[in-house]
């Protein structure tokens, strides 16, 4: 069971992320891998929107989940569609300086979207997305701004935040990826190609 570059994402996650670290999942395609292949230690430290398609809930809630666990390492793993929902709450990461580290995988499209119009009509319409550059973003907040190139340096990053509290954003540029659809459900989605 496994899925690329998807999986690699996720075991740097897991890598980089204390044992007692809360990882806040989102409708991203590292996300729905993640509800497989994230290895959780202990209660409470993997919180997920579930099946409901709520996109957007991530970054806000894990600002409420640092908020209520200061000494606690938080981690938002948003796609760039569904941290578009929310973004304009850098400000409250900030005015109360939560220690929540937000990562952005930043695909330029609502990815799944993308996927799913693909494999049903064979071409896409209205996924492309016109994202803020990240970097000035964060400063326009004064929250720290970093670019992860790849799984190994998304790792590095996430040790080097448990000595470093605060607010940061963490982009991850991506290609495509593939779906992950086969892993999550017992039959293709109506959508899949047969």
């Amino acid at each position: 069971m496994l899925i690329e570059p998807q999986g690699a994402w996720v075991r740097a996650l897991r890598a980089g992320i204390p044992d007692d670290g809360v990882l806040v999942n989102e409708l991203t395609q590292v996300g729905y891998f993640a509800r497989l292949a994230y290895s959780v230690y202990q209660p409470n430290t993997f919180l997920t929107p579930g099946y409901q398609g709520t996109l957007g809930y991530g970054f806000p809630t894990a600002l409420g989940v640092a908020a209520a666990n200061p000494k606690r390492m938080v981690v938002s793993i948003n796609g760039d569609g569904g941290f578009g929902w929310g973004l304009q709450e850098l400000s409250t990461a900030r005015k109360y300086n939560l220690n929540v580290t937000i990562i952005v995988f930043n695909d330029g499209h609502f990815g799944n979207v993308r996927n799913m119009q693909q494999d049903q009509f064979g071409e896409e319409f209205g996924v492309q997305l016109y994202n803020p550059k990240y970097d000035r973003l964060a400063a326009a907040f004064e929250i720290p701004y970093k670019l992860a190139k790849g799984p190994s340096d998304l790792e590095r990053l996430l040790v080097e935040r448990v000595s470093n509290p605060g607010p940061i954003l963490i982009e991850a540029k991506v290609g495509p990826m593939p779906s992950p659809w086969h892993l999550l459900r017992l039959v293709p989605p109506p959508f899949a190609k047969r």
